[in-house]
């Protein structure tokens, strides 16, 4: 009988089985912690985020021309009216209220501050029944204190644009979608990311999990007709000055240190840093094929050189990465060998290290490179598993895997079913390890 990777790494822990039953058991109290992170927040709202709300009005009173008519406005359709469903009211936009701790700009983050935590929780176990891992309180409870160690609770409203939590859920849906079988409706997801913001799209090169020419080539028709579509109204007014926008280049940028003597940039090097996304989706897709892996993975890939390969460096910039690689902690299971597990985990620290404040390089080159690292090392330590790159069958485990006496399935309040939790048994059957 073969035993489950981690169950030595669970014996040697098994001591502390009291506490993670414990914790396991009061993980929804995790809500609280992130309200209560998201409340202490220090910084007011955005500007962006009251100019988003603003013009997601104008959508709505039935004035798309005002929309896109200045270069400024750079937010998709989706994303101004998701913005003005959270500040609607025209105080809200004003510079009193973007400046004070006003009472509803603080319950606002509070309630945001839970609903975004256990709503990342309830998506862990929601991805976990649909590709055939059982439901786990543990990986659920491991996912919301990694939520809470990045801090995203206050990243998001400290950031103020909403596409930064939506376009990596559509990529998340999209991709669970692909290794599904149901490329169509993960072509039409992609595409609509572009709804958020114009850099939605960059995950495309995923399709090519797709390995069926003419389900291919359908699939690539349907993105495209979808991440066009939600701008074509706007276009149709003839004031669409989106790509007229020029940006300062921040000089500490892997591209400010090649280009030192640039201080703008149009749409020129966005182009060229959106095919080098695609590129990494294509490589992430070839690599991974219809491997649950890939819910993650793959537009972790496209997200990191996105971020390595852009001229500008904002601290929200990190939000997708955050999102990312808390579903990939969630995904892990008793099968995990404890490469991958190290592998998964170190994930953290990248974006740990360069969000820090005490962090004492600005440059993002450093800790994207560890991060694309990481990243190659765990799709290589994936790809020696068992199965070939197509081996996942929608809805049931990878093969040798089984449902029952699974460490970490489950959810009782006793030591025992906690101690298997860590590894302590479930030998009674031989398992295929699963790198």
């Amino acid at each position: 009988m073969t035993e489950p990777p981690l169950a030595g790494i669970g014996r040697s822990l098994s001591g502390f089985a009291p506490l993670v039953a414990s914790a396991v058991r009061l993980r929804w109290w995790l809500c609280l912690v992130g309200a209560l992170e998201a409340g202490l927040m220090r910084s007011p709202q955005t500007f962006d985020s009251a100019a988003f709300a603003e013009a997601g009005g104008q959508i709505l009173r039935g004035h798309p021309a005002q929309v896109y008519s200045t270069s400024f406005m750079q937010g998709g359709p989706l994303e101004l009216l998701a913005t003005w469903a959270l500040f609607p009211f025209c105080h809200q936009h004003q510079a009193a209220y973007q400046a004070w701790h006003t009472g509803d700009w603080l319950g606002l983050r509070l309630v945001g501050g839970a609903v975004l935590t256990g709503g990342m929780m309830l998506l862990v176990r929601h991805l976990r029944k649909l590709h055939g891992l059982p439901t786990s309180p543990a990986t659920e409870l491991a996912a919301g204190v990694a939520l809470l160690f990045l801090a995203l609770p206050n990243r998001f409203w400290a950031g103020g644009h909403l596409a930064q939590l939506g376009a990596p859920l559509f990529w998340i849906f999209a991709t669970s979608l692909l290794i599904r079988g149901h490329s169509g409706k993960a072509a039409v997801l992609i595409g609509l990311s572009t709804a958020w913001e114009p850099w939605g799209l960059l995950p495309a090169g995923l399709l090519l999990a797709e390995r069926h020419p003419q389900r291919l080539v359908r699939a690539c028709a349907l993105f495209a007709v979808a991440a066009v579509g939600p701008y074509l109204p706007f276009v149709a007014t003839g004031h669409f000055a989106m790509f007229e926008l020029r940006w300062v280049v921040v000089h500490d940028t892997p591209y400010g240190q090649l280009f030192p003597h640039q201080d703008q940039f149009g749409w020129a090097p966005r182009l060229l840093q959106g095919f080098g996304a695609g590129l990494a989706g294509c490589a992430a897709a070839r690599a991974l094929g219809r491997r649950r892996d890939l819910v993650w993975l793959g537009p972790l890939a496209v997200v990191l050189v996105r971020l390595l390969l852009d001229p500008l460096d904002m601290e929200y910039y990190w939000q997708p990465v955050i999102i990312l690689v808390v579903v990939g902690i969630g995904l892990l299971h008793e099968q995990c060998s404890p490469t991958r597990l190290f592998l998964t985990l170190a994930l953290l620290a990248p974006p740990t290290i360069q969000l820090h404040r005490a962090y004492p390089w600005p440059n993002t080159g450093y800790q994207l490179l560890i991060a694309l690292a990481l990243l190659i090392a765990l799709i290589h330590r994936i790809r020696r598993s068992a199965g070939g790159p197509d081996h996942l069958v929608a809805g049931h485990l990878e093969p040798g895997h089984h449902p029952v006496d699974l460490p970490l399935g489950g959810e009782h309040g006793g030591h025992r079913p906690v101690a298997r939790q860590l590894g302590e048994s479930g030998l009674r059957r031989p398992h295929q390890t699963d790198p």
